[in-house]
């Protein structure tokens, strides 16, 4: 017997009237040999043109020729989670189903880890990783073989995560796993893709929506970055606007444009007829309350009036006829109270209309597809539906709503009870702020949700604070806005102003993160995590003596974090306290004995101190755990050049080269030290900033030069203590003087 959903989607496909340009080419591409054949559908056109009705067509004739059939829509709100629903329907991805699981198994246990590090979900969920990795050079900034300061923090911020997940995870393929999903991830995907052995079809609807995370991701697809498609493969994507030229342009041999505009005259004519809508008035009346508009036609034809007496008065929106064609008034009420969740399932129907009983009747319907995570009506239909459902009923708008908001998830609960009353929206803002601090990529969605309640419920002030939202989607400039606001209470405030603090140090903007950790620290003075970030931020700001208290102040809270431990030992060593620094970070490295970052840490310490064979054993471990670790390289080659072993030095540094980090004055000042004519030459090449410049300028005998690049190095905002540290490194390398290059810095 066929199930609901059979029946829906037999009944969606049946009797397609118009669009059949576009059905007859897709179908005749499907036809082609595959080396004849175009590999990408662009389907685009206005809300409501039947963008969504054409997708399932496509999708109903490639299953006709065989094809494994995958989609993605609106509800996917990340990469991984894109991949799930393309992966759902294209059969046995076991490799991919493996390692899907595995991520989410790791993501759900690290957010809920109470020992996980300040910040850690954020930075999972940042842009890409790789990106920060690749900015960051993966070199903490411990000691005089750091960085600049421009890429510390995000360095340090990256090895933090790294160090943890090590720990945490054991396997480096489930740190990087972790770290990069979609390195992973999409070459599983791949493999199973070919493994499948027949043909595939790819669906991307309402890719207005999820294009920021993977419009990028499919043109990697594209171009073979996770390696080789299999040719006998067709994808369509789906959204209100064509793909962008400028980034697409490299596959338009493959690629096939398809507008979608409203009906012809003809063609809502004849899918009137096949509705059985004959009667000429009618007619008329549809046509104009619709505008040809393909959802609309479709939702009025399928009430039949069939009559000149069921038209009556033209006037009006296409749904408010529609609802005065339903002769059932159940029918009427239960469409009306469906629309209220932005999507629903049988038990949220029931409790917006009160009873399932006509859910069969309503996802029957053409204004209603069913997706991933349950129903939903179509934006046009659903926007008058609200209307008229304000207009005739606000007791009962209001009264179902809360009760929606009473089962729902915090995102819709904050949704329902902001359309419930709009002087909820501080409890809505504090509810995004709150996400924003679990996982940053859910911050559009709730900025998206904020400006829809404001739009459907004609709010002026939720309506402007979401425009405001969506507007500023950089995630600085979005917090910012909420951290500023007196309209909500201090806590919510100073998380914000924690966020943004955070968010500014990895940007390098370390006075405007000071300033908003100390707001955060004066709204909440007795969140301690908020004191210990501006320790932190004193640290890498070269302020180590005055990161010192804070950073006490937070271990008397938490004694055995090893991480403000790891950050007390960096700051002590920056002191020139090696001893003190040391018992710090042996504190730490007993807490967490994999923790790489901290033994990076103690080997630049006691190589400070000059014991070097303990500092190499320090390295080799560090090394030992994360194979490019660039730090634990770049460390180690300084022992050895230290302990007259330059030749193994060169080999730590040509595997950094290889790892396309050479950029740095340290590394340009170890090179020297190898001896090594290639790696001197790639730090010769490596482009460099102010300071690498007053470094090798200085080396080369060019006074004058290296003092314009410290110049511009500290107008910049390096810290002067920070340069004098490497010029002094120089000294200890090269035996150049550079007593007269210090002297313009003290």
């Amino acid at each position: 017997m066929p199930s609901l959903q059979d029946i829906l989607r037999s009944r969606q496909a049946g009797g397609f009237i118009g669009r059949e340009r576009q059905l007859a080419l897709f179908a005749e591409n499907l036809r082609l040999p595959v080396a004849d054949r175009q590999f990408l559908f662009s389907v685009h056109g206005a809300a409501g043109i039947g963008k969504s009705f054409l997708v399932r067509q496509f999708r109903r004739i490639a299953a006709d020729h065989g094809c494994a059939a995958g989609q993605v829509d609106e509800s996917a709100y990340d990469l991984p989670s894109a991949l799930a629903a393309l992966a759902a329907g294209l059969g046995p991805c076991k490799e991919f189903a493996k390692r899907l699981a595995a991520y989410r198994q790791h993501r759900q246990d690290l957010d809920s880890d109470p020992t996980a590090p300040e910040g850690l979900s954020s930075l999972l969920t940042r842009s890409t990783v790789r990106a920060g990795l690749a900015a960051a050079g993966e070199v903490p900034v411990v000691g005089a073989l750091a960085k600049a300061v421009d890429s510390k923090s995000a360095a340090e911020d990256v090895d933090r995560l790294r160090v943890f997940l090590s720990r945490k995870l054991r396997s480096r393929d489930d740190v990087e796993l972790v770290m990069s999903p979609a390195d992973v991830l999409t070459p599983a995907l791949v493999r199973d893709l070919n493994s499948l052995g027949k043909p595939l079809a790819l669906f991307f609807d309402t890719y207005e929506r999820t294009s920021p995370f993977l419009d990028q991701w499919l043109r990697d697809l594209f171009a073979g970055k996770h390696g080789d498609l299999p040719a006998d493969i067709v994808f369509v994507v789906a959204g209100q606007k064509p793909l962008d030229l400028n980034h697409w342009g490299d596959f338009l041999s493959v690629r096939t444009d398809l507008p979608l505009e409203v009906f012809t005259d003809d063609e809502a004519r004849r899918f009137l007829t096949s509705r059985n809508v004959t009667d000429p008035r009618v007619v008329e009346v549809i046509l104009g309350l619709s505008g040809r508009l393909p959802v609309l036609v479709a939702m009025l034809a399928e009430a039949h009036p069939t009559e000149v007496a069921e038209v009556g008065d033209p006037s009006g929106s296409a749904v408010e006829r529609f609802l005065k064609w339903e002769p059932d008034p159940a029918r009427r009420t239960a469409a009306l109270f469906g629309a209220l969740p932005r999507r629903f399932s049988s038990e949220q129907f029931a409790t917006a209309a009160g009873s399932t009983d006509h859910l069969s009747w309503l996802v029957q319907q053409p204004f209603v597809t069913e997706q991933s995570d349950g129903y939903r009506y179509h934006d046009v239909v659903r926007t008058q539906m609200l209307r008229v459902l304000q207009r005739r009923n606000p007791a009962e708008w209001r009264t179902r709503h809360l009760a929606l908001a009473e089962q729902a998830e915090p995102l819709e609960r904050s949704y329902h009870r902001l359309c419930a009353d709009p002087a909820t929206l501080p409890e809505a803002l504090c509810g995004l702020i709150a996400a924003f601090a679990v996982r940053r990529s859910q911050a559009p969605l709730w900025s998206r949700m904020i400006l829809q309640a404001g739009r459907e419920i004609d709010a002026p002030e939720v309506l402007r604070r979401g425009t405001e939202l969506v507007e500023n989607a950089d995630y600085t400039a979005l917090i910012g806005l909420l951290a500023g606001d007196p309209s909500l209470p201090a806590a919510s405030r100073a998380l914000a102003y924690a966020e943004r603090g955070v968010l500014l140090r990895a940007a390098r903007d370390f006075d405007a993160a000071l300033a908003d950790l100390r707001s955060a620290i004066d709204l909440a003075p007795d969140e301690v995590r908020y004191i210990g970030e501006r320790g932190e931020t004193l640290r890498r700001m070269g302020r180590s003596d005055e990161a010192l208290p804070d950073l006490d102040r937070a271990l008397i809270d938490y004694p055995e974090d090893s991480w403000l431990l790891g950050c007390r030992g960096a700051a002590l060593q920056a002191l020139g306290r090696f001893e003190e620094a040391l018992r710090d970070l042996d504190k730490a490295i007993e807490l967490r004995p994999g923790y790489t970052w901290a033994l990076g840490a103690r080997a630049d310490t006691l190589f400070q101190l000059g014991r070097y064979p303990e500092a190499l054993v320090d390295a080799d471990r560090a090394i030992g755990q994360s194979a490019d670790y660039t730090f634990g390289l770049a460390c180690r080659a300084a022992i050895l050049i230290a302990m007259g072993e330059p030749q193994r030095a060169a080999a730590d540094l040509a595997r950094i080269v290889e790892l396309g980090n050479p950029q740095t004055f340290a590394f340009f000042l170890l090179a020297l030290g190898s001896g090594s004519v290639p790696v001197i030459e790639a730090a010769l090449a490596a482009s460099p900033g102010p300071v690498d410049r007053a470094i090798r300028l200085w080396e080369l005998g060019r006074a004058e030069q290296a003092a314009a690049a410290i110049e511009q190095a500290l107008e910049e905002g390096m810290p002067a203590a920070f340069v004098i540290t490497e010029f002094r490194r120089l000294n200890k390398i090269t035996g150049r003087d550079v007593d007269a290059a210090i002297a313009l810095l003290e």
